[in-house]
């Protein structure tokens, strides 16, 4: 049951990781509402929900129905699947520990494929 646990708690922090990946090299703040990258418009909760809203939607944006792209629910899965397999594997405080640097590195290196430096 702990690992469907991480797992959501994965999930979520895969959600913030897109936002990271998409803000940070842009230097807009992380606070906010999250939003339709090509019209704008603010995201309504049920668009937010990791994965799933992804696979409701087919993969575009509700409004101007423009396409998301993979990069989203591929960064929530992995997110989803590194805490699931830490806290199967080991002891909260080292899974915890474990979970956070994976989702730094998850960050890091969608920033880098995002901007070509790792191609």
């Amino acid at each position: 049951m702990m690992a469907v646990y991480a797992a959501l708690f994965g999930l979520a922090f895969g959600s913030f990781a897109n936002a990271a990946i998409d803000r940070v090299p842009a230097r807009r703040s992380l606070n906010g509402r999250s939003c339709c990258d090509a019209c704008g418009r603010v995201l309504r909760p049920f668009e937010l929900l990791p994965i799933l809203s992804y696979l409701l939607l087919r993969g575009r944006c509700a409004t101007c129905h423009a396409s998301i792209g993979l990069r989203a629910p591929t960064v929530e899965a992995a997110s989803a699947a590194v805490f699931a397999v830490a806290f199967m594997t080991f002891p909260p405080a080292a899974a915890t520990a474990i979970a956070a640097a994976s989702e730094g590195l998850i960050v890091v290196c969608g920033i880098a494929l995002r901007r070509g430096v790792a191609s």
